[in-house]
């Protein structure tokens, strides 16, 4: 067991489910100071949600490296490779699409 893995797994499990039932955002600073009028052209729920999973995915990465001693280096190292596209590709998705404009 990595008792290492284990606690970031619950850590960034934890913050992705609170980015996903929408509390997260609240406490970021570039949202703090972003204008009301900006904020008002997004649909910040169903951003969350994207974004809670995508962190609740790492998290779950880094879980199953911990309890699981055959999840080791190689597939470990694979895996967070899929995540980093996977994450990039969901950014690339956010910008370019309108799914997150307020109507």
């Amino acid at each position: 067991m990595n008792y290492t893995c284990i606690f970031f797994g619950c850590l960034f499990i934890a913050m992705g489910l609170i980015f996903a039932f929408g509390k997260g955002h609240i406490h970021l600073k570039a949202w703090k100071n972003m204008p009301q009028k900006e904020k008002d052209k997004i649909d910040i729920l169903p951003l969350c949600r994207n974004i809670g999973e995508v962190i609740m995915l790492n998290g779950i990465l880094f879980l199953t490296k911990g309890m699981w001693s055959g999840f080791r280096d190689h597939w470990f190292m694979c895996a967070m490779v899929a995540w980093f596209i996977v994450a990039g590709l969901d950014v690339w998705y956010i910008s370019k699409g309108h799914r997150y404009d307020h109507p």
